[in-house]
């Protein structure tokens, strides 16, 4: 009723004659009441749109949050690498689909933790690209059309760097690790087929942790290696049972199955676990990646990103 009247409002106003402006004024005033019951329903159904609207902005399919709490965002379903203030606004945006430098084919992993770099696993295109802090295009790399086997790497699900430089990449379509030092030299390829309890079989996400040991996610696995691609174990044998998602960083590793997080400490010793819902106020969509970052945990969902203080802190503390 009072959309109707509202316009019929304006309209007369503007257009029609007096009699008939005067006409539906009266209307307005008969539902006077009834009209800004309405309004105000009008009014905060705007208001959780728009809510709404600004947390779809920051939706994507993996981030990293870097030292100065900014947030870098690779959206896999629209191609396009996104970098958001600490407060969470949008300060850059680049890419779009195709093969030149800038552009994505399903961007499936970034690194950004150093402050100045942002490498991303360019997975259609083969290859990682690298911008600097402002995402301003440095370089790429890619290998699968070398003619030494070993050397190359096809649909990068993953990137990370150590503490000395190194790049190391998930190579999902040969199912290994390769290790790529500041030259762009591969170094050394492992976790394939003669890697013997270290093969992988579908690895998906790579973790640089303590004294520079990767960190990789197979499956329901987590495979250590050292920095030499040495296989050391498997974190948490036998405990987890579905996929998982993972991060590491000096403190130590943690891990993301179903509804619950893992923590394991500098010698990849299981300290504690937390039931996600103990750290969020309300129920939370599918998450697609977390990180750890200065005291707080950050949850990528399919709605936006949700913090909660990181949880290693609080357990400390007891």
């Amino acid at each position: 009723m009072y959309a109707c009247c509202r316009l019929a409002f304006v309209g007369a106003k503007s257009f029609l004659y007096p009699k008939l402006f005067s006409f539906f004024a009266g209307v307005m005033t008969r539902f006077r009441y009834s009209s800004l019951l309405v309004f105000a329903l009008f009014i905060s159904c705007s208001a959780v749109q728009s809510q709404r609207y600004d947390k779809t902005v920051l939706t994507g399919t993996r981030f990293d949050v870097d030292i100065n709490g900014r947030i870098i965002v690779a959206d896999g379903e629209k191609n396009v690498l996104r970098q958001y203030s600490r407060e969470q606004s949008l300060l850059k945006e680049i890419g779009g689909t195709g093969w030149n430098d800038s552009q994505f084919d399903q961007p499936a992993g970034v690194w950004a933790r150093n402050g100045i770099d942002v490498f991303v696993a360019d997975f259609g295109n083969h290859r990682i690209q690298r911008f600097d802090r402002n995402l301003a295009f440095i370089s790429s790399f890619s290998s699968r059309e070398r003619s030494n086997p070993d050397e190359r790497f096809g649909y990068p699900t993953d990137v990370a760097v150590s503490r000395l430089g190194d790049l190391f990449i998930c190579d999902s379509e040969n199912s290994r690790i390769l290790k790529i030092t500041g030259l762009s030299k591969v170094e050394r390829t492992f976790g394939g087929f003669d890697a013997g309890k270290g093969r992988l079989r579908k690895p998906t996400q790579l973790e640089v942790g303590p004294d520079d040991n990767v960190y990789v996610q197979d499956g329901n696995r987590v495979v250590v290696f050292d920095s030499f691609g040495n296989f050391i174990l498997n974190l948490g044998e036998g405990l987890f049972s579905t996929d998982v998602m993972i991060f590491a960083d000096d403190a130590g590793i943690v891990v993301f199955e179903g509804t619950k997080l893992f923590f394991f400490d500098r010698g990849n010793r299981f300290v504690f676990e937390v039931p996600l819902a103990t750290l969020l106020t309300e129920a939370t969509p599918e998450i697609r990646a977390f990180v750890i970052s200065r005291g707080t945990l950050y949850l990528l969902t399919t709605h936006g990103i949700v913090t909660a203080p990181d949880p290693r802190e609080m357990h400390f503390e007891k």
